[in-house]
């Protein structure tokens, strides 16, 4: 019998599995698609999460731009940074070679087994499989993203969604050297989201997101507007696709007394930001841990991911919440008084980088306001 089985083979379910192979457990995975599989993001991997991939990382980058432009209502502010902003990726390469990586430890897939009920039974749990297979194990980990199953059939309460709307644009040699460098953000473009260009190998992902996508109109015709301004004549018949933004707006407990959520599924995406890779291998890293300490001692005991995700991820998604909802309900005058103060800008991107926190971004955009206004700040 399995030690752990955990649904789901992005970033998040692949790392958990690779390091608890790596310490000797028996690791099932079940992954409703055929890898490599096509999945739409961005794919920036800031300097952070690098740290938490396995070694050989960097022959899958795609770009490392050094620039980054941020846009509002008049005008835009680009800063150059001295290490790359971050590293760019193809999430169909990248998704594959995580898994690769836990099968290389031990760990076992099965590809195209879609989950469709959890049961849990005498300490022990069952999955059981569109194609009618039962996997069990006395753990499971849920890593199964935004529209997964797991969170549902363990009681734990969904994320809030928004969504964004991408595509991956070939371009001409021109064309890219005049991005290859830089990634763009425009805050504009769309009410409580913004904009983007990322360039990956002579290919731009260009795309538009929303955390609150699903009480405003359709991002498809924004998303067309932007693309021909980005490249004012793409190719025909470019795909574009959709995926959730999944994102807590208060503390849930992601676990309960022998399962718990990673990633996606457990909506541990930056709430100002929508970066989402870094969460999903920090709470592998989290989850794996807290697993293999339960198994050695035989106690299934989930309280140490509780606190470590309250502590290590509560801490920096509050403030990010906060940062949000002081940033996107006045987000052209926001825009332009970063564009306007370039320290501002600075301090995010060292947030980006775990260089900062979004405490500190608050305190420093509320300095610059009251200074403007010629106010002494309130007494904390």
């Amino acid at each position: 019998m399995d030690d752990v089985v955990i649904i789901g083979a992005g970033p998040a379910g692949s790392t958990a599995a690779r390091l608890l192979a790596q310490q000797g457990f028996h690791v099932q995975v079940l992954e409703q698609s055929a890898f490599p599989r096509v999945k739409p993001c961005g794919g920036a991997i800031t300097s952070r999460a690098v740290d938490l991939l396995p070694q050989g990382f960097f022959q899958q980058v795609r770009s490392a731009p050094t620039q980054w432009t941020f846009r509002g209502r008049t005008g835009a502010r680009t800063i150059t940074t001295k290490t790359p902003y971050c590293y760019t990726v193809e999430r169909r390469s990248f998704d594959s070679w995580l898994a690769e990586k836990a099968q290389d430890a031990g760990a076992r897939f099965a590809f195209e087994e879609k989950v469709t009920s959890i049961h849990e039974e005498d300490g022990y749990y069952t999955a059981t499989t569109a194609q009618g297979h039962r996997f069990q194990a006395p753990w499971l980990i849920g890593a199964d993203g935004a529209k997964g199953v797991s969170a549902r059939f363990l009681g734990i309460p969904r994320p809030h969604h928004g969504a964004a709307i991408e595509a991956e644009v070939p371009v001409t040699g021109e064309q890219f050297a005049a991005w290859q460098h830089r990634v763009e953000i425009d805050v504009t473009r769309y009410p409580w989201g913004y904009a983007w260009v990322i360039p990956k190998d002579g290919i731009l992902n260009i795309g538009v997101g929303s955390f609150k996508a699903g009480k405003l109109p359709p991002l498809k015709s924004l998303m067309g507007q932007y693309l021909h301004q980005i490249v004012p004549n793409p190719p025909k018949d470019v795909p574009m696709l959709a995926h959730p933004l999944p994102y807590r707006t208060r503390y849930t407990p992601l676990a309960t007394t022998h399962a718990l959520l990673i990633g996606d599924a457990a909506g541990l995406m930056d709430s100002f930001s929508a970066e989402g890779i870094y969460s999903a291998l920090a709470s592998a890293h989290i989850a794996a841990n807290t697993v293999s300490q339960a198994l050695r001692h035989n106690i299934p005991d989930t309280l140490p991911y509780a606190h470590a995700i309250r502590e290590q991820f509560w801490t920096q998604l509050r403030p990010a919440v906060k940062m949000s909802h002081l940033f996107y309900p006045l987000a052209g005058f926001w825009a332009d008084w970063f564009v306007g103060h370039t320290q501002l800008l600075e301090e995010y991107l060292r947030v980006t980088q775990g260089q900062s926190t979004y405490d500190a971004l608050l305190r420093q955009t509320e300095a610059t306001l009251l200074h403007q206004l010629h106010l002494r700040p309130l007494s904390r």
